[in-house]
């Protein structure tokens, strides 16, 4: 899901925009700016949802209700400025990490700038199990700036190519988001947030580079500092090869441009999704409905 608003008309009174809103049960309830500018990015993957939006100056309220009791909520934010406050507690953390426990209490969220931020949804019975997060005992120490940025990016480059129709079931891609939103979570309530492993680091980089001609097995391999062998491996444990994820993440993001631009030629697509070649992409086209 992707969301544009420019200017009141289409912040308040515009659709789809507003339908969402109304049925997430969020509304703006003031609006500093007189020419406010949105941009959302958004991906459901199963009870998980990742967004990545540029807010304007505004005050958003979430009047909590039975169907959103067990939701958690982590928001990082990219600067000063923003401001997440209910009457049940907030974990904050140098005002620009955030994380709403469960509970029925309204959460208003006020950004009084422009402001980038990241903002990761999920049920809490996700924090069950290995993954357990007790919001009664916030850790003294603030997580370190480069054990979040990049879990961070992940979300960023994950709703940068996503489709509207996000995979709902157990993908390799879809179990690394769901791993980074937990993390993301834990870090910012206090748990200690291990590196990310092999395979989290190999989607990392895939969502980053698809576009690259010179993207390869070696060269992710080098950027992760272990050998191609390690590399593969990690795939293999997730049922994956290097070169299917390769492949899914382009097919991802040539199926949006296309979407997005059908007026845009294929052979323009291919070049941007990382193919190359228009013949590349039907190619991984045609592997797809073979698999």
């Amino acid at each position: 899901m992707k969301f544009r608003a420019a200017g009141r008309d289409d912040l308040l009174g515009a659709r789809p925009l507003t339908a969402y809103m109304e049925a997430a049960n969020i509304r703006f309830s003031a609006v500093q700016e007189r020419e406010p500018i949105l941009r959302a990015n958004l991906v459901r993957i199963g009870r998980f949802l990742f967004a990545h939006v540029q807010l304007p100056a505004s005050t958003v309220v979430w009047p909590r209700d039975e169907l959103s009791r067990n939701r958690v909520v982590m928001i990082a934010t990219e600067g000063a400025g923003f401001m997440v406050s209910s009457d049940s507690p907030v974990v904050a953390r140098r005002s620009s990490s955030f994380v709403v426990p469960p509970g029925v209490d309204t959460v208003t969220f006020d950004a009084s700038t422009p402001i980038e931020l990241v903002f990761v949804s999920l049920d809490d019975t996700e924090l069950g199990g290995e993954r357990h997060v007790d919001f009664a005992r916030v850790g003294e120490e603030v997580p370190a700036e480069s054990a979040l940025r990049p879990l961070v990016n992940f979300v960023k480059s994950l709703c940068a190519i996503e489709s509207d129709a996000a995979d709902a079931g157990s993908t390799p891609l879809g179990d690394a988001a769901a791993e980074v939103a937990r993390s993301l979570v834990a870090a910012v309530v206090g748990e200690p947030v291990d590196p990310p492993d092999v395979f989290d680091s190999v989607m990392r980089i895939l969502l980053q580079d698809y576009p690259s001609p010179h993207l390869s097995l070696l060269a992710v391999a080098r950027a992760i500092g272990v050998s191609p062998r390690t590399v593969q491996s990690a795939l293999r444990m997730h049922g994956t090869t290097f070169s299917d994820e390769v492949r899914a993440v382009r097919l991802k993001a040539a199926t949006e441009l296309i979407k997005r631009n059908p007026s845009l030629p294929l052979a323009d697509v291919a070049k941007l999704a990382g193919f190359g070649t228009r013949q590349s992409l039907h190619r991984a086209m045609r592997t797809t409905k073979e698999d």
